[in-house]
């Protein structure tokens, strides 16, 4: 999934438990990998990008996503979440943290992070790797998730 995708769907859980920031985190964190169970199109970026075929290429929808998340983030920070920012943070946090630690393992080859990492890819290749959709496919259906979790949070 983007990494936008599980900063709303880490916003909208948190929204639903404004009081608890922790179990917002937890719960966003969860939300991650169970999202990344959904086939989402992007299995033969990833082998590309590991391979070195195209790097450059999965470096930037990275980017692109990540400044998109951001500016998901400063647009519900801007709308207004009443008492629930602090849970909203940690939820959107949650969400997106696993894909920031896989990151950071994928750049630096921390051996304390191979743990996560395989976790990480055991959930995201749970149906993907047998079945996965196309990258257009994937994005269109994330589009239209990301679309209606919006319309939910703000």
């Amino acid at each position: 999934m983007f990494i936008t995708t599980h900063a709303a769907l880490g916003a909208l859980i948190a929204q639903q438990i404004p009081d608890q920031p922790f179990a917002a985190f937890v719960l966003g964190m969860a939300s991650h990998f169970l999202s990344d169970i959904i086939p989402h199109g992007d299995t033969n970026l990833y082998k590309s990008y590991i391979s070195g075929k195209h790097v450059k290429r999965s470096i930037a929808y990275i980017v692109i996503d990540s400044i998109i998340a951001l500016l998901f983030v400063l647009f519900l920070f801007n709308v207004g979440l009443g008492d629930a920012k602090f849970a909203v943070t940690m939820g959107i946090i949650g969400g997106v943290l696993p894909d920031f630690i896989v990151a950071i393992y994928e750049v630096l080859r921390l051996r304390g992070l191979g743990w996560f990492h395989r976790l990480h890819f055991f959930f995201h290749n749970m149906v993907s790797e047998k079945k996965d959709m196309t990258f257009a496919s994937g994005f269109a259906m994330q589009m239209v998730f990301l679309a209606a979790v919006i319309s939910l949070v703000v």
